[in-house]
């Protein structure tokens, strides 16, 4: 492949699959970066490793957004802090191509399906970096010691980065704003011993049916909503009131006209398939739905039905 025919195949991200397959187009791009390095073209080399990257945050995306539609959602939160940790290492780095590949689009779609996740906390390991090496020479990084190349600069078509060749394991905390996304906390499931994802995907699982594609775009209104005290028949009167103020039932939502709750309106720029039916779900009962369909506005941006948490 010529190097036209990447940015092309780059380009046209939203088309995708299309041929060549994404191996094919590492093995072009990491054939012609060594050409670059081996002819001194370092300028050259620096755009070859911003197109490797760039494809990983493309396919990355793309990943998470098939496991969403397929109701992996742990496996699609993994995909896109995959994405995510693609894109900061571009972003001191960006140049035209930032736009061209549709990577100002998938930086900001990543973060909003992660909003809307019901993660919350996480397991953070804690380390002590007792030894660490420049990956570009090699050299022990130490305090007064400076080997010349800063992280995050690419040299040779390489970026550079400290690898940490010792160290000790400090501790394990809960926190709620974790480095690493990965590490969610799961329950274990006593009758098998696995994890049990507890997790209610609701708001996750709902524009996801509605969204043909992945670069179909689409908007969130976070408000707040009355539900009906029926839907929380299962709460006795000196519960905790369920919309989370701390008081009793009693005390609370059960004088008013219904109870007070998250409520999340959802906008589609395009509309859902014909055989989907958007009605509003309400995550505090099992799956329960309204009988209204959504109503679709002429002529432009869809609106869908809403989502109360």
């Amino acid at each position: 492949m010529t190097l036209d025919e990447i940015r092309a195949y780059l380009k046209a991200v939203a088309e995708r699959p299309i041929e060549p397959i994404p191996d094919a187009v590492r093995a072009a791009l990491a054939t012609l970066k060594r050409d670059a390095v081996g002819s001194g073209d370092q300028v050259l080399a620096k755009f070859l490793w911003c197109y490797e990257h760039s494809l990983d945050a493309q396919e990355h995306y793309l990943c998470a957004f098939r496991d969403l539609k397929a109701g992996e959602y742990y496996a699609a939160w993994c995909e896109l802090e995959q994405t995510e940790i693609a894109l900061r290492a571009l972003e001191r780095h960006k140049e035209s191509f930032w736009a061209d590949f549709r990577l100002d689009f998938i930086q900001t779609y990543t973060a909003k399906w992660q909003e809307l996740f019901p993660y919350r906390l996480f397991y953070s390991p804690e380390f002590l970096q007792a030894e660490k090496i420049c990956s570009i020479c090699r050299k022990p990084v130490l305090p007064r010691s400076f080997c010349g190349h800063r992280v995050g600069e690419i040299y040779d078509g390489e970026a550079c980065y400290r690898i940490v060749t010792k160290i000790d394991l400090g501790g394990v905390s809960i926190v709620d704003k974790p480095v690493q996304k990965y590490s969610v906390l799961f329950l274990r499931d006593d009758k098998t011993g696995g994890i049990r994802d507890q997790y209610n995907y609701a708001l996750v699982e709902y524009p996801i049916k509605a969204l043909r594609g992945p670069f179909d775009g689409w908007e969130v209104e976070r408000t707040t909503r009355r539900q009906p005290h029926s839907r929380f028949a299962h709460v006795g009167r000196n519960d905790p009131c369920p919309c989370d103020s701390g008081k009793k039932y009693k005390k609370c939502c059960l004088r008013e006209a219904g109870v007070l709750r998250p409520h999340f309106e959802y906008t589609f720029e395009f509309k859902p398939p014909d055989d989907v039916l958007l009605d509003e779900v309400y995550p505090t009962t099992p799956r329960a739905r309204t009988n209204s369909a959504s109503r679709w506005p002429t002529p432009a941006r869809p609106r869908g039905g809403g989502c109360s948490g």
